[in-house]
C-alpha cells in the first residue's frame, strides 16, 4: 500500500538502497526529515562493471549535516550475493525467462538480500527504493516487481516502499528539495539526470528508455515467475548467513516483525487522523524547504 506523508513519519529506523544521485538523496531527506530513527544508506557495487563507486559518498557529508550523525553510508561488495542468484548462468537465464532485463534485475535482488540480512542483524523495519516518478516502465520499478518484493521483504518483518512513486514526487521537485538543503542535485534534462551516482556498466543497456523513450516490454508473467524463483534462493541464503553468523534467523524475524506491527499500528492512527487533507500525497513548499 502507498504511504502518505503522515503514515512515513511513523516509521523508525530505515535503510535505502542508495547511488548517491538525485533520487536517493531526495528519498533520505524528504523521509528523515519527518523520523527521529538511524537512516542507513547502502550502495552497492559488484565485479562485473561498476565504475567510480566512491562517487556515491559525494553528498553524505551533506546529509548528515541536513539529518545529523544518525545518516551511515556503507560501500559494499555484492558479488558473492549476485553469484549465489546466477549471474554466472546469466545466458540461462535471459533464454528461460525471454530477455536481457534478468541481469538488472537479478543485481537488484542481490541487493534486496544484502539489504534484508543488514536489516535483520540491526532490527530496521523498512527499506526504501529510489524508483522515480515516470521510470516506472522499468523492470525495477514495475508493479509487479514492487509488489513482489513488498511481499517477499514483509516475510522478514521489513517494509519496502517506494517514497516518490508513493508521494507523486518528480524531478523538479526532487531538485528543489536539494537546493533547498544546500546541495547541488546535478544537472538533468526530461527524465535524465547526471549526478554523483557510480556508473555501472551493465546497466547502460537502457540508456535508450532515457534518452529517447525507447521503453522495453517486460512482460509482467515472466517478470513475476523470474522473482518467484530467486526469492527461493534468497529465502534459503539468508537463512544459512544468519546461521553461519551465529544468529536464529526466527528470533531476529519475529524481533522485526514486534517493531513492524507497532509501526502499522501507528499508521492506522495517522490515517485517521489525517481527515480534512486532500490525499496526504502533495509536496508542499515546507516539505521541499525542509
Amino acid at each position: 500500500m502507498p504511504l502518505t506523508v503522515p503514515e512515513y513519519a511513523c516509521i523508525q529506523d530505515f535503510s535505502v538502497l542508495y547511488s548517491g544521485g538525485l533520487d536517493s538523496c531526495a528519498v533520505p531527506i524528504i523521509v528523515g526529515s519527518r523520523t527521529q530513527g538511524g537512516i542507513h544508506l547502502l550502495t552497492f557495487k559488484h565485479s562485473y562493471g561498476t565504475l567510480f563507486n566512491e562517487w556515491s559518498r559525494r553528498h553524505t557529508p551533506e546529509l548528515q549535516r541536513v539529518l545529523g550523525m544518525r545518516v551511515q553510508h556503507h560501500l559494499i561488495d555484492l558479488t558473492d550475493e549476485w553469484n549465489q542468484l546466477g549471474i554466472r548462468k546469466f545466458y540461462k537465464d535471459i533464454l528461460k525467462y525471454g530477455g536481457h532485463w534478468t541481469i538488472c534485475l537479478g543485481c537488484q535482488e542481490a541487493m534486496a538480500l544484502h539489504a534484508i540480512l543488514y536489516n535483520l542483524e540491526r532490527n530496521i523495519t523498512n527499506t526504501l527504493i529510489c524508483s522515480s516518478v515516470g521510470g516506472e516502465y522499468a523492470v525495477m520499478s514495475m508493479p509487479i516487481t514492487r509488489q513482489k518484493n513488498i511481499e517477499f521483504y514483509s516475510r522478514f518483518g521489513v517494509r519496502y516502499n517506494a517514497p516518490l512513486l508513493d508521494l507523486g514526487i518528480g524531478k523538479p521537485e526532487e531538485r528543489e528539495v536539494l537546493r533547498a538543503n544546500g546541495m547541488e542535485p546535478g544537472w538533468g534534462a526530461r527524465r535524465s539526470h547526471q549526478g554523483y551516482q557510480p556508473i555501472c556498466l551493465i546497466g547502460f543497456q537502457h540508456s535508450l528508455d532515457i534518452l529517447i523513450d525507447a521503453h522495453t516490454t517486460y512482460p509482467p508473467e515472466r517478470v513475476a515467475e523470474f522473482l518467484d524463483d530467486k526469492f527461493v534462493i534468497m529465502e534459503r541464503v539468508i537463512r544459512e548467513t544468519l546461521i553461519a553468523r551465529g544468529h536464529d534467523p526466527d528470533q531476529l524475524i519475529e524481533a522485526n516483525l514486534r517493531v513492524y506491527q507497532a509501526e502499522e499500528r501507528a499508521m492506522a492512527a495517522a490515517r485517521a487522523a489525517s481527515t480534512g487533507k486532500a490525499d496526504g500525497h502533495d509536496l508542499t513548499e515546507d516539505q521541499a524547504a525542509t
